[in-house]
C-alpha cells in the first residue's frame, strides 16, 4: 500500500537518522525529502503531525528534528 506523505516522510527522517539516531539536520532532511518528490508544505504537516503526537521535535531556529 502506499502510505500517506505524512508516514512516507517520517519513515525518510527515521532512516536519515540512522540506528540508533536521536536527530537530524532540518535541512539536510528537507533537501532529500524534496529530492524524493515532497513540497515544503507536506514536510511542514508532517513535522506538526507528528509533533503533536509527541514523537519528534522541531528546535525553535527549525535547524534540527529530534525523535523523543
Amino acid at each position: 500500500r502506499c502510505p500517506r506523505p505524512s508516514e512516507a516522510i517520517f519513515g525518510i527522517l527515521r532512516e536519515l537518522g540512522g540506528p540508533g539516531g536521536r536527530s537530524v539536520s532540518l535541512p539536510q532532511a528537507l533537501q532529500v525529502l524534496g529530492a524524493r518528490g515532497f513540497t515544503p508544505g507536506q514536510v511542514s504537516e508532517a513535522l506538526a503531525e507528528y509533533e503533536g503526537l509527541n514523537v519528534l521535535q522541531v528546535n525553535p531556529s527549525r535547524s534540527r528534528v529530534t525523535f523523543v
